[in-house]
């Protein structure tokens, strides 16, 4: 059975540092204030380990099968390589690099991968909209700053590129994963779901 297109999606997330959680607010919210922008800042500031899981799993399922995956992770640094314009216009901090900036960061993509490997039996197809499937999803971490408005709407993308590139915030260069959560939202995912979505933090664990 496919799901619905009003059914709760799950993400499990891995959450920056504090001051780089503020950065991302900050800096989302600039841009919804200047620009109209709002997708970015719907989420929780986050980096997206599996994002829109629909599961007929419970919520207590859920965690049970992913407190294993937590239990054998350590805590490791994470590099922020700055602003990067990605894909077909949006703008994230790219944290998918090691501490010289050429290579993946192997310990981010072995979590990413253990995640993934968890929850993909109990992944349920979805055809929402401009939503990666589970099953296709090609891991690549970012803090997203200005994503789907931009996606369905590309006249300011330039303009937006400009701002973010002007703004005097700075993150920090690097931190460590510590932390990780699992949220649920609900929307229309239908059509432009980041407008109307909503979000409960269900869970977070705590790697040491």
């Amino acid at each position: 059975m496919t799901a619905t297109s009003t059914e709760i999606r799950y993400g499990i997330y891995l959450r920056p540092d504090p001051a780089t959680c503020w950065t991302v607010t900050q800096v989302t919210h600039a841009l919804n204030k200047q620009f109209g922008l709002v997708s970015a800042g719907a989420f929780p500031p986050h980096a997206t380990l599996i994002g829109n899981l629909f599961t007929h799993a419970t919520e207590a399922e859920l965690i049970s099968g992913l407190d294993p995956v937590f239990a054998n992770v350590e805590p490791f640094p994470v590099y922020n390589s700055g602003i990067a314009r990605t894909g077909p216009g949006t703008y994230d901090y790219n944290i998918n690099l090691d501490a010289t900036g050429t290579k993946p960061n192997e310990p981010l993509g072995r979590v990413a991968g253990a995640v993934a490997e968890a929850v993909a039996p109990l992944s349920v197809p979805v055809d929402d909209f401009l939503v990666t499937p589970v099953a296709e999803n090609t891991f690549a971490a970012h803090l997203s700053l200005a994503s789907h408005d931009l996606l369905v709407d590309n006249r300011l993308t330039d303009e937006v590129g400009e701002f973010l590139a002007g703004l005097p915030l700075q993150p920090p260069a690097s931190f460590v994963a510590r932390w990780y959560s699992l949220f649920e939202f609900q929307a229309d995912w239908s059509g432009h779901w980041w407008q109307n979505m909503s979000w409960r933090h269900l869970h977070s664990w705590e790697v040491r």
